[in-house]
């Protein structure tokens, strides 16, 4: 066998342990592929499964109307929460956030974010739902104040109370709607030609709303019954 002979024999085994490795090294990749593809978890995932849109549209819904994140978890509008009339008296003042009625006390026209409801001093003014003490201040201008945050966004604001509260009625109490949370009171210096009186006052998502829009006023004259 001459030498070009021995060169062509040795490079057809070169050649062809080439391809061999070649075809391995195929086979080896395709399979570690097939392995990887049954194995891997999607991401975002501990199980296996992955998450839908209908996943991400039951833990947090718009509404339309109000814009409100809602919680699915939460009440709904309709379901969320119920109010009490948290004293009996007569309404002498109306809800006029938008348009300035006179002040008998200032003697000119002011707006009035609350509802005044005449009753004896001393009466005892309840908590209108269930909820927890959130603030309790004397006010400079409106007297001895009480505020109870709600569920749903509502938060009511009792003004114009005695000074003197009832024992344990402190920020970070929870209340249950009829619980007494203070007294009638003419402590608010901007009301105090008024007679005694409970100012009410109520926000939904920190706007200012008519509380008798929500609450059914029990007054002790049939005839100044309000109606929404």
């Amino acid at each position: 066998m001459n030498m070009n002979q021995k060169k062509q024999k040795l490079n057809k085994g070169i050649g062809i342990a080439v391809a061999i490795l070649l075809a391995l090294t195929l086979c080896i990749t395709i399979i570690a592929f097939s392995v990887s593809k049954r194995t891997k978890t999607p991401a975002g995932t501990s199980d296996g499964t992955s998450s839908t849109v209908t996943d991400i549209h039951q833990t947090s819904q718009t509404n339309a109307t109000t814009g409100r994140t809602e919680d699915p978890n939460e009440p709904t509008d309709a379901e969320e929460i119920s109010f009490i009339c948290p004293v009996n008296g007569n309404m002498i003042k109306d809800y006029s956030a938008d348009i300035p009625v006179f002040s008998l006390t200032m003697e000119d026209y002011r707006v009035h974010c609350g509802v005044d409801i005449a009753a004896d001093a001393g009466e005892n003014v309840l908590a209108a739902a269930n909820g927890t003490i959130s603030k309790v201040e004397y006010d400079p201008m409106m007297g001895q104040t009480v505020e109870i945050t709600h569920s749903g966004g509502y938060i009511t604001t009792y003004k114009n109370l005695q000074t003197k509260l009832p024992e344990g009625i402190e920020e970070g109490k929870e209340v249950t709607a009829g619980d007494v949370i203070g007294y009638v009171g003419d402590t608010a210096l901007v009301e105090i030609s008024d007679s005694p009186h409970l100012h009410l006052e109520m926000t939904l998502d920190g706007e200012n709303i008519n509380p008798l829009s929500k609450i059914k006023l029990e007054s002790t004259d049939s005839s100044t019954d309000y109606e929404d």
